[in-house]
């Protein structure tokens, strides 16, 4: 399914993460756009993609940051990426993939069984934001409902507002 992903959507995606000291070149992240546009849901499933990213973020990491894996944040403040937070930077990435996908029944089935399956905040983002038509009103509620009760405010608040 050749995508159209830019490195620099990697980048702006990990920005809030990692922050601009890291993300600021946007060419280390090529390996990570290359494995989304080379995506095919005839060979892959998003959670075997997930794995692969995985490998290819920590990777990325590692080259970047050394054994310390020490980032500068955009406050200022240092800290250690630890690998526990892999998932949720392997999820940011995911999302540039799921928000290219064409808006369609199976994108919609992947998505929602994705979702469910692993609890993954850009999936659900994807589906409430450009899977409505393909929803019933009651799910999208009870997707805004997880949504808000699964995820910091910060996550959601500019595009989920409190009572929808």
């Amino acid at each position: 399914m050749s995508c159209v992903i830019e490195a620099g959507q990697i980048q702006e995606a990990l920005r809030p993460r990692f922050g601009s000291a890291l993300t600021g070149n946007s060419s280390i992240f090529e390996p990570a756009a290359e494995l989304l546009r080379q995506y095919s849901p005839h060979h892959l499933t998003f959670h075997q993609l997930a794995v692969q990213l995985e490998e290819v973020l920590f990777n990325i990491l590692y080259e970047q940051l050394g054994p310390g894996m020490s980032v500068l944040l955009d406050d200022g403040t240092r800290r250690r990426v630890r690998m526990a937070e892999l998932p949720e930077a392997v999820d940011d990435v995911m999302g540039v993939l799921f928000d290219s996908l064409s808006v369609y029944s199976v994108s919609c089935e992947a998505l929602r069984d994705y979702s469910m399956e692993t609890g993954s905040f850009s999936a659900m983002r994807c589906l409430y934001l450009h899977y409505a038509d393909l929803m019933s009103p009651e799910e999208r509620r009870v997707l805004a409902r997880v949504i808000r009760g699964s995820f910091p405010p910060d996550r959601w608040r500019s595009w989920l507002n409190e009572e929808q």
